[in-house]
């Protein structure tokens, strides 16, 4: 893929859409990312506005994508995908997806023991330390980051978007290698 003109930089950095996303959008512009762990896709928009982002990068030709959400249990009234569009549309932008329907805190377990740690992990709507969902995210979050990830999370659903922390006991990077 081609690297971004100057002119798509400069969009990226101060016109993107929606605004509570653009330090996500200015770290990945700045990072290569492989791999993309997104808790809560909602309606799929903000992967569709990432993934050919990272793409972008040129030490990056394949993304490795997981997501988890409730998919068809999610609460009335608040826009998501069901498991099959978001299957589709992950695959219309070429990535091969590991989707986790369900609870966070159940799903969570899965995730852990099935994907390998991520570069960039987005929690949308559920970094509430103070909620069972919010517990298990810190609890699992050691073992689904790598000492290199980035970690972008809100407590509120489609809220701006902040860098958190990784955990001090997360995998280390070269442990990972030799995982890979």
């Amino acid at each position: 893929m081609a690297r971004l003109s100057w002119i798509q930089r400069l969009y990226w950095r101060y016109l993107s859409k929606p605004a509570c996303e653009r330090t996500l959008f200015l770290y990945v512009l700045e990072n290569p990312i492989a791999s993309i762990l997104e808790i809560g896709i909602g309606a799929g928009d903000r992967a569709r506005r990432l993934i050919p982002l990272c793409t972008k990068a040129s030490d990056v030709s394949y993304i490795r994508y997981a997501g988890v959400d409730r998919f068809e249990s999610a609460p009335a009234g608040t826009p998501h995908l069901n498991l099959k569009q978001a299957h589709r549309m992950l695959a219309e932008l070429g990535v091969k997806a590991h989707l986790i329907p369900g609870e966070t805190k159940s799903a969570l377990t899965r995730v852990a023991h099935s994907v390998l740690p991520s570069d960039l992990i987005i929690i949308d709507g559920e970094w509430n330390l103070q909620s069972e969902s919010g517990e298990a995210i810190r609890d699992w979050l050691p073992r689904l980051c790598h000492g290199n990830s980035a970690i972008f999370a809100t407590s509120v659903q489609g809220g701006v978007l902040e860098s958190i922390p990784v955990p001090s006991n997360a995998v280390a990077s070269q442990d990972l290698r030799r995982a890979a």
